[in-house]
């Protein structure tokens, strides 16, 4: 139980991206570059002042880790395509149908068992995730080739946590996170130039860039991919769906923005989803140790 705890704790956090990024002012594709370029720098220096350079060589299953890294690109890539092109609304949406493809192809990927825990507990967090999307604007506009790209976004995440999983079996995530960060941060690079402005313009906005890069990117997402060698796919997809809950209140306290009756039933109904997978989702059997950064191997 303690493992999906944190990992309920780690998504939850993630909430606070999006007060950050509110405040940051800079374009998106610009944003996740700087997130992805300052994570695998945060891992690679870490990796050095431990002494574990050894963990920065690429492992024999390299051709996965890149294609990780390339999943990783096109995930961002098609969620900030959704938005432009639609709505934040048919974006969330559609992104947060990962759960869903998680619960298709784990049991096939991943050989785990199917939940009935998690199958169960999909249906309110669905929909308490399509309340919540539904209060934060009128304008839907969900044309076909948004809805297309979206569905693109949730297949994606689920692509990455069933591709981590299972190179969480071989891999240390330091490795597989750094590596992934940097192939991401190198695909998304040529979209630089399309940008009307790459660098902060306050200290501010400069803060918050680093925040979001070295903490809920770079530490965040070496804990993620850790956590995820601890429990199931299905339980890792369904706990996602406490992000956007999070955002919400958080926007709610520190941004002063409107908290609407259908906001707070559908963050009901997410972390009832949530606490049911934590209480009753069974611990993952496929669960590997991960070698510490001061030993040797």
């Amino acid at each position: 139980m303690r493992w999906k705890i944190c990992l309920a704790t780690l998504a939850g956090s993630w909430g606070c991206i999006s007060v950050i990024v509110a405040k940051v002012g800079l374009d998106a594709s610009v944003l996740v570059f700087y997130r992805l370029a300052l994570a695998f720098l945060t891992v690679g220096i870490g990796l050095v002042i431990a002494r574990r350079t050894d963990l920065l060589r690429l492992p024999r299953g390299r051709g996965t880790v890149v294609a990780l890294g390339v999943i990783l690109a096109a995930h961002w890539f098609l969620y900030f395509e959704t938005i432009k092109i639609s709505s934040v609304v048919v974006a969330v949406l559609t992104v947060y149908t990962a759960p869903i493809f998680i619960a298709l192809a784990a049991p096939i990927f991943l050989r785990e068992q199917r939940s009935r825990i998690g199958l169960i507990a999909l249906a309110p967090a669905a929909l308490g995730i399509a309340l919540i999307a539904l209060a934060g604007g009128k304008t839907i506009h969900a044309t076909p080739l948004a809805v297309i790209l979206g569905l693109g976004a949730g297949a994606s995440y689920a692509a990455l946590v069933i591709v981590t999983k299972r190179l969480r079996l071989e891999t240390h995530p330091a490795t597989i996170h750094f590596w992934a960060t940097l192939v991401a941060a190198l695909s998304l690079a040529p979209f630089l130039a399309l940008a009307p402005r790459v660098l902060p313009t306050s200290p501010a906005a400069t803060a918050g860039v680093l925040c979001i890069g070295i903490v809920f990117t770079g530490l965040s997402g070496l804990l993620y991919i850790a956590l995820l060698g601890k429990v199931t796919a299905q339980a890792a997809g369904i706990l996602a769906f406490l992000e956007p809950v999070s955002a919400s209140f958080l926007a709610w306290a520190l941004l002063g923005e409107r908290l609407t009756t259908a906001v707070v039933f559908g963050g009901v109904l997410v972390i009832a989803a949530g606490t049911l997978v934590v209480l009753y989702e069974p611990g993952d059997a496929a669960a590997v140790e991960i070698p510490g950064l001061g030993s040797a191997q």
